[in-house]
């Protein structure tokens, strides 16, 4: 396990602003009584100077002299990318707000503003500042690593090789798997390293919106165009160019948006909701989805059309099941982040307590196993977790495999041929289910994930007489 490392670290703020007054109370207002360390520029000029590797936030005026807000914005971008930008100004027109979400802003203050507008903002941008500085160096310490991920299982370098390949270009990436495996990490990862990692990247999340506000998140819309668009709004697409879009959870998209979407990607254009307008973008798309897209065609739920658009390289992240000794590393970076969140002393892992999670398969993975490190983090007494602070299902811990004798009772021919005969059936429903799951995939995927050999695989299903689903 890796050695312990300092505990809570508070967040870093740094507030840009030529007036002085204005300076103070920002600094003031959002040091959130002494829990956040601001400091203060009164310049872009200093600004760039005092940024350094602790600062998580920029609160920064539009208009200065010399270097502005949005020369202050795009060299943050260029030098640090984990770094949240929130620009401030008296002056707002559409074309300042687009320009300033194109490169990658995180908010857009319009003076006059209340107090609560800017705590939210500031709030909303350290929210997205995980991991920790301290994780981050323990991320930095890992032998192997891309972007935010790290593993050292074979499943991950591989993964790893993939999205290093797939960044090299601008083609579209479908990213696909199980939920909490990482797919937003992956696409992050895959702008960080592309031609385009200094101008925006935007994710979108697909389910979370009705059809109607989705449509109005990812293409904008005029004032006026419907029963509370009291101003123009920016879309997603229009704050991505130049850059990257994500559209996560896209298969959940309604059909009449999926027709939309289309039309826009093979155009790279599109109008606003209520305008005439065409506004034509440059962007990277990059969506994800946990849903077998090839059976929601099947079914009507998908457009077999805006698959093909989207599918041009396909990213399978491994669940956390197949990470082989990846799990000690996880752990300990989830126990050092949550105790520099939650502003706590930092916890061990029992060996105890390490065994139970050895020995659960987690449905949730890797998303699963940060929420549990959470919770054992508030609720555990003394340094230390023990089993009982993971609620983890009883009938999903680790479980002694049973014996022969009970498998087939005494050692007889009679008791050899029922084990044969089990075992048979419930390699074929394991093969069934197999195939209802990962059916669309290569040969050689659904093998890897049975944890045989695509010649294995194929002599098994023809011996059972089962056919995957043509691809």
């Amino acid at each position: 396990m890796i050695s312990s490392l300092p505990g809570a670290v508070r967040p870093r703020v740094l507030v840009v602003d030529d007036e002085p007054n204005m300076c103070r109370s920002l600094a003031i207002l959002v040091s959130d009584e002494g829990r956040r360390e601001v400091d203060t520029a009164r310049s872009g000029e200093e600004a760039l100077l005092k940024l350094g590797d602790a600062t998580d936030v920029v609160l920064c005026d539009l208009s200065m002299p010399g270097i502005d807000g949005i020369e202050v914005l795009r060299r943050v971008r260029a030098s640090r990318l984990d770094v949240q930008v929130i620009l401030m100004t008296a002056y707002s027109t559409v074309q300042s707000a687009v320009d300033a979400m194109r490169l990658g802003a995180h908010e857009y203050l319009i003076k006059p503003f209340t107090n609560d507008e800017v705590c939210a903002a500031v709030d909303s941008a350290l929210s997205l500042q995980r991991p920790s500085r301290f994780a981050r160096q323990l991320r930095a310490g890992a032998a192997d690593r891309l972007g935010e991920m790290v593993g050292s299982s074979e499943s991950m370098r591989k993964l790893f090789r993939v999205v290093q390949k797939a960044a090299e270009s601008d083609t579209t990436v479908l990213i696909t798997g199980e939920s909490g495996t990482g797919k937003e990490l992956i696409a992050r990862a895959i702008h960080a390293i592309s031609k385009r990692r200094e101008r925006a990247f935007v994710a979108v999340n697909c389910a979370a919106l009705s059809e109607q506000l989705l449509e109005s998140e990812l293409f904008g819309h005029e004032r006026g165009a419907f029963t509370g668009a009291h101003k123009t709004k920016i879309g997603r697409l229009e704050q991505a160019d130049g850059g990257t879009i994500l559209l996560d959870e896209v298969g959940d998209m309604s059909p009449a948006l999926q027709t939309k979407l289309l039309r826009a990607l093979e155009a790279r254009s599109f109008e606003r909701v209520g305008g005439l307008d065409t506004i034509h973008v440059d962007l990277r798309v990059i969506a994800a989805t946990n849903q077998n897209l090839t059976r929601a065609i099947a079914e009507g739920r998908f457009r077999e059309d805006l698959y093909y658009r989207l599918n041009v390289v396909e990213v399978t992240p491994p669940p956390l099941r197949e990470r082989n000794g990846d799990l000690g590393l996880l752990c300990e970076l989830f126990l050092v982040e949550k105790a520099a969140e939650l502003g706590l002393p930092r916890k061990r892992l029992s060996p105890a307590a390490f065994e139970a999670l050895s020995g659960y398969s987690f449905p949730g993975n890797v998303r699963e196993l940060e929420n549990l490190i959470e919770r054992a983090t508030v609720f555990a007494e003394g340094d230390e977790i023990v089993p009982g602070d993971l609620p983890l299902p009883s009938t999903t811990r680790a479980m002694p495999p049973p014996s022969l004798e009970a498998l087939i009772g005494p050692a007889t021919q009679d008791g050899w041929t029922r084990l044969v005969s089990v075992t048979k059936e419930l390699e074929r429903q394991l093969l069934v289910k197999a195939l209802a799951a990962w059916g669309d995939r290569p040969n050689e995927e659904i093998a890897r994930r049975l944890g045989t050999s695509r010649r294995v695989l194929e002599l098994r299903l023809a011996e059972f007489g089962l056919k995957k689903t043509s691809r």
